[in-house]
C-alpha cells in the first residue's frame, strides 16, 4: 500500500512546541527517516512526494469546499482555493463574509433587533457600499445584477477599492448609532 493510498493518514497542521504528544512522535520520526538512512530508499525524489503530497491536500480542500454548507458568501466571490495569501485586510474580509458591523449580522446574536438602516433597507454590505444615503463617501459603482459576481471579484482585487471597503468598514463601526434605524429598541427593553 503506498502512502498516497492510505485512507488513514491525514494530514492537518499542528502548532510547533506545545506539548502535543502525537506531535512530539511525529517529529521524532521525522528526525529517524532523515539520519537512518530510509530517506535515501525512496522510489521518488523528496519533491516529488512533497508536490504530490500538496495537491493531493489542495484537492480535498476543493472538494469540501465545494461541497460545503457554510461559508457560501465567500464561495461566490472565491470558488477556487489556493495556498497563496490574499492579502486582504480584516475589514475587506468582513465585508466579504457579512460578518462584520452590519445589522443583517449582529441581528442574529441578538445585538441589533432589525435589519434595516435608517434610510429604510436592508443593512448588509452590499447596501452600505452601493446605495446608503449615510455612506456616499465610500460608494462603488452599482453592478447589472448578472455582473454582482465579477464585481466583488473586481472590488476585493483593487488596491483602491479595498482602502475604500476598510474606511466604509471603520466608519460603520465608529458610527453605529448614526446609521441604527430609529425604531431599533428591542420589544423585550423598557420604552
Amino acid at each position: 500500500m503506498t502512502l498516497l493510498g492510505n485512507a488513514r493518514i491525514r494530514l492537518g497542521w499542528v502548532k510547533t512546541h506545545i506539548g502535543i504528544k502525537g506531535n512530539k512522535i511525529a517529529d521524532t520520526l521525522a528526525k529517524e527517516a532523515t539520519t537512518d538512512g530510509t530517506a535515501a530508499n525512496l522510489p521518488f525524489p523528496k519533491i516529488y512526494l512533497k508536490n504530490q503530497l500538496l495537491q493531493l491536500s489542495l484537492s480535498r480542500w476543493q472538494a469540501e469546499w465545494d461541497n460545503g454548507q457554510t461559508g457560501r458568501s465567500a464561495y461566490s466571490i472565491i470558488s477556487k482555493i489556493s495556498n497563496k495569501q490574499l492579502n486582504w485586510s480584516r475589514e475587506c474580509i468582513q465585508f466579504a463574509t457579512g460578518h462584520g458591523p452590519f445589522p443583517t449580522y449582529l441581528k442574529i446574536f441578538g445585538l441589533h433587533s432589525t435589519d434595516y438602516c435608517r434610510c429604510g433597507e436592508i443593512r448588509n454590505p452590499l447596501h452600505y457600499a452601493k446605495r446608503c444615503p449615510l455612506t456616499l463617501t465610500y460608494h462603488h459603482k452599482d453592478p447589472s445584477p448578472q455582473f454582482i459576481a465579477h464585481w466583488w471579484k473586481s472590488a476585493l482585487s483593487s488596491k483602491l477599492s479595498r482602502r475604500n471597503i476598510d474606511r466604509l468598514i471603520k466608519f460603520l463601526a465608529t458610527n453605529e448609532d448614526l446609521i441604527k434605524n430609529q425604531n431599533t429598541t428591542p420589544s423585550h427593553a423598557p420604552a
